[in-house]
């Protein structure tokens, strides 16, 4: 029961910009659970499957053209891939660190608070670029700003928005982006930690409850995203930040 809330919460505060790894670590901390990294990666394979259903049309246009050889297709996965170098490195070179911060709660109370202002600002930011405008300097600045999120308490999905808001796209292309580009992220992080994951029914009960979960945060992210009010997530970042505090 207890894997199954956790995954309810992965599924949920992995597309809403309130953090997933901030959320997992603070309920784990609530019902007297270990830091379990390993489950916690499992379930973004969960999130992952929800991303692929979800924008299915955009990564089925991508494969048939890269099978085609299609130019502005090929363009646009390499971008995918440059900004996805920065959360590369960062896991890889930082990972020991990253574990150290998910042991504080003040640590990540103090990262809720930093989403949560980047959030209220971000609804003041978008442009005109589509998927296809930004340059490959535009996606390594959002690549640099989903590394950020490699930390506790920072949402991705937030992070790599407002980066998407900030270098000028538009709403539902900085959308269709920041979740395509969480695709190789979720999945490398599910398969890197497949060997330390103990199987059992609760661990597929929290992977079921993810996915359902996910499905359900997406449609609201986008409506929230494409509509400007990402900044009711500021106002409930709030409580977690306090509960931490309380709870480190």
């Amino acid at each position: 029961m207890k894997e199954f809330l956790l995954g309810v919460v992965q599924g949920l505060t992995e597309f809403l910009p309130v953090s997933s790894s901030g959320h997992l670590s603070l309920f784990s901390k609530l019902f007297g659970l270990p830091q379990n990294l390993p489950l916690f990666a499992f379930l973004h394979l969960a999130t992952f499957l929800v991303v692929l259903i979800f924008l299915w049309e955009d990564v089925w246009r991508i494969i048939i053209g890269l099978i085609k050889f299609d130019n502005s297709t090929w363009t646009l996965a390499l971008k995918i891939i440059v900004a996805s170098i920065p959360a590369g490195i960062a896991g890889v070179f930082f990972e020991k660190k990253i574990e150290e911060i998910f042991s504080s709660q003040m640590l990540i109370g103090i990262f809720f608070l930093v989403t949560a202002v980047a959030l209220w600002l971000s609804d003041s930011f978008s442009g005109k670029k589509s998927l296809n405008d930004i340059s490959y300097t535009d996606a390594l600045i959002i690549g640099i700003f989903q590394a950020i999120s490699v930390l506790p308490g920072i949402s991705r999905s937030g992070f790599t928005l407002i980066g998407a808001l900030l270098v000028g796209m538009n709403r539902t292309d900085a959308f269709r982006f920041s979740f395509l580009l969480s695709l190789p992220v979720t999945l490398a992080a599910g398969i890197f930690e497949l060997k330390d994951v103990v199987f059992s029914t609760g661990i597929f009960s929290g992977f079921g409850g993810a996915f359902v979960a996910g499905l359900i945060a997406l449609i609201v992210v986008r409506q929230l995203t494409v509509s400007a009010h990402l900044k009711f997530f500021s106002l409930y970042l709030i409580i977690p930040a306090l509960l931490s505090f309380v709870l480190k």
